[in-house]
């Protein structure tokens, strides 16, 4: 009533058994088979209950490798062909996205049950999932401000036979949720998180939405495929791939408007002739003074980068890394010939793109100039174009970063 309210809860840990309350040791101690009985009749269960349970975990298979719980048959879905985008187009990879999302629904979802699952958290505008909510409002899953509740239970239905997509900022799509992430890997889960808003490109949000250890924390999983999109095309061709397979996925994209990746000779280069494929590099320009990997949104930058020091003379390589879980080692192996080795991304680099280019070529026995460049340090507030300017990201600090090298 026009005041704050702060609800403090004295509760009693173990309550219910007369000898656990209140006792920390419980807290991990495991009990013999006959106090676990007698806690089971004070709590108003059948004891046999004990022997029961008993007898299904010693019929589990002993192999730590397998689940005890079989995942439901994977599901029969239809992934409608790619949407391309024009060369003269201004998007944001999260409209591409929806656009996906919105073709899943239509094929799979309208006029029955739910085969395809959209989780959001408050944020069903902004990661453009209102189309997919219309087209049929059962398989849309809001559940508010409860991210941690959104992880687990999206990674539950993706093992009951659904294509499960889990959509956030990045922010708490990733970092915040970590623990879930990890755990739903364990448990053998085949889910989607597609993420938004990553790195500087969240731009006035400001360091708190800073999205920058995404890829790193993913990497530390075993199951999770990381695919990071550079344009609207790419993240089409992206999200239908995850659509269709299997296994846990992460697909992240940053918030701003952009335009296509075009070919020197002004055609768009992700044109639809050929699907995504994890583990592969897109050379998007060549050159033999060196190269630079890129990733997201600073694969613009790299190519305006490439031309400002053509311009001056030198010719590099300008190499598009989308997938980054996989890994395209023969691309690394392919720039360290040339030399020289610059990675950007909007990201952490010492866990991120950087961290894994340098791994490749110290476990290939590589010698060649390389550098990083990479968001070092939480960024104000601000609009991205000028983030990206400040962090030398930008297509002039990624010029004067290769020129360092040289």
């Amino acid at each position: 009533g026009g005041r704050p309210t702060a609800l403090i809860a004295r509760t009693v840990m173990g309550k219910g058994i007369p000898w656990m309350e209140n006792d920390a040791k419980w807290h991990g101690n495991a009990l013999k088979p006959d106090a676990c009985k007698e806690a089971l009749a004070h709590l108003g269960f059948d004891p046999a209950e004990l022997d029961t349970l008993t007898a299904q975990r010693a019929a589990y298979d002993a192999d730590l490798g397998k689940h005890a719980v079989p995942a439901a048959p994977a599901p029969d879905v239809t992934v409608p062909g790619p949407h391309v985008y024009s060369a003269d187009t201004v998007t944001d990879c999260r409209s591409a996205y929806g656009k996906v999302m919105e073709d899943l629904a239509e094929a799979n979802n309208a006029g029955g049950n739910p085969v395809v699952y959209a989780f959001s958290c408050d944020l069903e505008g902004s990661v453009k999932l209102g189309k997919f909510h219309s087209i049929n409002p059962d398989g849309f899953v809001e559940c508010g401000i409860q991210e941690h509740t959104a992880a687990v239970a999206a990674g539950r239905l993706s093992r009951e036979g659904f294509r499960v997509f889990y959509s956030t900022f990045g922010a708490f799509a990733v970092s915040e949720v970590y623990n879930q992430l990890r755990l739903n890997d364990y448990n053998g889960t085949s889910l989607k998180v597609v993420c938004t808003h990553c790195g500087l490109d969240v731009g006035e949000d400001g360091p708190t939405h800073q999205c920058l250890d995404y890829v790193g924390l993913m990497r530390s999983t075993f199951g999770f495929a990381i695919f990071v999109p550079a344009d609207p095309n790419q993240c089409d061709r992206i999200v239908r791939h995850v659509a269709g397979r299997e296994g846990n996925a992460l697909v992240a994209m940053g918030r701003s408007k952009m335009g296509m990746l075009l070919r020197e000779d002004g055609s768009v280069f992700y044109d639809g002739t050929a699907p995504f494929e994890p583990g592969k590099a897109d050379v998007l320009r060549e050159g033999d003074d060196g190269a630079i990997l890129a990733v997201g949104p600073t694969v613009h930058n790299a190519v305006a980068a490439h031309d400002m020091l053509a311009a001056q003379g030198t010719k590099i390589a300008v190499v598009n890394m989308a997938s980054l879980k996989p890994l395209d080692r023969e691309a690394v192996v392919r720039a360290a010939a040339t030399g020289r080795i610059l990675t950007a991304e909007d990201h952490n680099p010492a866990t991120g793109l950087g961290g894994a280019v340098a791994s490749v070529l110290a476990e290939e026995g590589l010698a060649c100039r390389f550098a990083t460049a990479g968001v070092t340090g939480f960024a104000s507030s601000g609009k991205p174009v000028d983030l990206y300017r400040k962090a030398k990201l930008d297509g002039e600090g990624l010029a004067g970063r290769f020129q360092a090298l040289m």
